[in-house]
């Protein structure tokens, strides 16, 4: 009886252990359309941040336009980007036209092509991709959500 009440004890400890941990992970998920953060960001920001190189970005284009759910944020309550940053920047870029497209496999077709060149309606689909953002609550510890991305 004993043994099982040790066992007990440690089990809720155990419990109390992840409850608390989530108080200090807590968030919330919110869909928003690309158009809202190409409102939100600069070409001079993206020429000073992203690090991508042309090839890796178009790569990642070339996976968004065919539809691949890769387009994800994760950001404080300031709205500080701490994951995402270069997904963000290199849609952005190609909105923007500052990226031609090159050396894709699956969308060969596609490669010389600035998103200009696409028709209007694929423009438009393309900038209400959406964007699945964690917010992270105030009250969570930033620390375990930057811990997470190293």
């Amino acid at each position: 009886m004993n043994l099982q009440s040790n066992n007990l004890k440690q089990q809720e400890m155990i419990e109390m252990a992840i409850l608390e941990g989530k108080k200090k992970c807590d968030s919330n998920t919110v869909d928003y359309p690309l158009e809202f953060f190409i409102e939100q960001i600069s070409q001079e920001q993206i020429n000073d941040e992203l690090n991508w190189d042309a090839l890796q970005q178009s790569y990642f284009i070339e996976s968004v336009l065919m539809g691949l759910p890769v387009l994800r944020l994760i950001m404080d309550n300031d709205k500080n980007i701490i994951d995402g940053k270069q997904r963000l920047y290199t849609t952005i870029n190609f909105v923007n036209g500052h990226l031609k497209l090159e050396t894709l496999k699956k969308l060969s077709t596609l490669n010389g092509f600035h998103f200009q060149d696409l028709l209007l309606p694929r423009q438009r689909r393309f900038k209400r991709i959406t964007v699945r953002t964690i917010v992270i609550s105030p009250s969570s510890d930033i620390s375990y959500w930057l811990d997470c991305q190293s």
